[in-house]
């Protein structure tokens, strides 16, 4: 069996440096979030932007609910927010003052 060798991918959708790239639990998504306030959304298999989360600031990290429901997007100065990923709306804002967030995760079993 012939192996397929790897292709380089470009991604287009961000205006600042990209902090972290995540695929959900399936594979079938793509996350990025960026120094441009913002988090894109991609289908896998043709690299399409289908999605773009609006964070207040710069978007040092992400993570997904095994399910891909919620995204959790950590921002650099306030803490991290929650997003349903299917609508793309806010659900909630969580306000950390005078904490710098670098990374936002969640435990085994989306706790």
């Amino acid at each position: 069996m012939a192996s397929t060798p790897m292709q380089p991918v470009y991604l287009t959708g961000h205006s600042r440096p990209v902090n972290q790239v995540k695929h959900n639990h399936d594979g079938d998504l793509l996350f990025t979030c960026s120094d441009d306030g913002t988090v894109c959304m991609y289908e896998t298999f043709q690299l399409i932007r289908i999605g773009v989360f609006k964070i207040t600031e710069a978007c040092r990290s992400i993570d997904l609910t095994k399910n891909s429901k919620y995204l959790l997007a950590a921002a650099t100065t306030v803490g991290f927010q929650i997003y349903d990923v299917k609508s793309g709306q806010r659900l909630k804002e969580v306000n950390v003052p005078g904490v710098n967030s670098k990374m936002v995760a969640l435990a085994y079993g989306d706790k």
